[in-house]
């Protein structure tokens, strides 16, 4: 079962994972503490040194996020009612903080660097950015989400999964930006579409919408899965656009077109990324480890509102073409 498939913590967990979460940073980094140790002797006879840099920067993570918690604490006991003119800023500069320290860490720790193919065009400056990303590999959410703020100077507000609200930091933090956790499949009546819709529908000029149209991580079993499953229900068509798709999965177009419908002045660009997508299990991205010569490549193709359809059919077909694109410059790339 994916990530989309998890419920998310009823409230009054969700409100007790606030004040037992650094505990629980405190609960892993005592743990891991014979791992560390372990990995420094490793590291005096191979220069892989993997057990040290993976311990590492998951304890490292741990207390970001934890950082990130604190930050948000911090930021209420400031302004209870939220009503502070450098709310949503404050909150803003948190998170890209916290963005900026993550990424750092993963380069100095284990070699994740994320590397343009070519220069990215962000949209004109006074249009809101819908961007619509790949989604697989480790932590390609997170680089995504980095870049689109770092380096584009747009907020992300993000289409993610409800389950991540057992991530405390992330969930304060994402529900006070306004972005939009997708209902669990085992929601029933969840409205997911108009959640999209309305998140779009509230973009500002310098934000950017993140959207991973594809749902979950690829991998080649889930794209073995899913085309088995389309063919059973006997959706002939859909399955042989998916079998002709080898490095993604095919993009579901009702939250797409729900975002384009919903703002269509939008630039909309379009995110592929190569290095990870086939490190599909924590034993191959251990044994990837350290991540030398392999950068998280990244291509964009932006295009403004005017050259995309405008109708939801039309809509639909574009967003399969632009994947069968995503897919040969995918597969071109991609790292074994």
């Amino acid at each position: 079962m994916g990530m989309k498939g998890v419920p998310p913590p009823p409230l009054i967990v969700r409100r007790a994972m606030h004040v037992v979460w650094p505990f629980v940073g405190l609960g892993v980094s005592f743990l891991a503490l014979p791992l560390l140790l372990a990995g420094c002797v490793q590291a005096l006879f191979t220069r892989s040194a993997r057990l040290l840099r993976v311990t590492g920067v998951v304890v490292l993570l741990v207390w970001v996020d934890i950082r990130l918690l604190v930050g948000c604490w911090r930021l209420w006991f400031a302004s209870p009612r939220k009503d502070s003119p450098t709310w949503l800023a404050d909150h803003e500069r948190l998170l890209v903080a916290c963005l900026d320290e993550a990424l750092t860490i993963g380069r100095r720790w284990v070699g994740f660097e994320v590397v343009l193919d070519e220069p990215m065009w962000f949209g004109r400056d006074d249009a809101p950015l819908v961007a619509f990303a790949r989604h697989a590999g480790p932590a390609d959410s997170l680089a995504v989400a980095w870049l689109l703020a770092r380096t584009a100077e747009r907020l992300p507000r993000i289409v993610l999964a409800e389950a991540l609200r057992w991530d405390p930091g992330l969930d304060t933090i994402l529900t006070r930006l306004h972005s939009f956790f997708v209902p669990s499949s085992s929601g029933a009546g969840d409205d997911r579409v108009g959640g999209v819709a309305r998140l779009a529908a509230s973009l500002r000029a310098h934000e950017v919408l993140l959207l991973f149209p594809e749902g979950e991580n690829w991998s080649p079993t889930r794209r073995r899965r899913l085309v088995a499953r389309l063919r059973a229900r006997g959706e002939t068509a859909r399955s042989r656009r998916a079998a002709a798709l080898h490095s993604v999965l095919p993009p579901r177009t009702r939250g797409v077109v729900a975002a384009l419908t919903a703002r269509p002045d939008a630039d909309i660009m379009v995110v592929a990324h190569a290095g990870f997508g086939r490190l599909t299990s924590p034993r191959e991205i251990y044994a990837a480890v350290p991540f030398r010569d392999r950068p998280f490549l990244v291509r964009t193709w932006t295009y403004a509102a005017p050259e995309v359809p405008d109708d939801a059919e039309g809509i639909a077909a574009w967003i399969e073409g632009c994947w069968t694109e995503v897919d040969a410059w995918v597969s071109a790339h991609e790292r074994p």
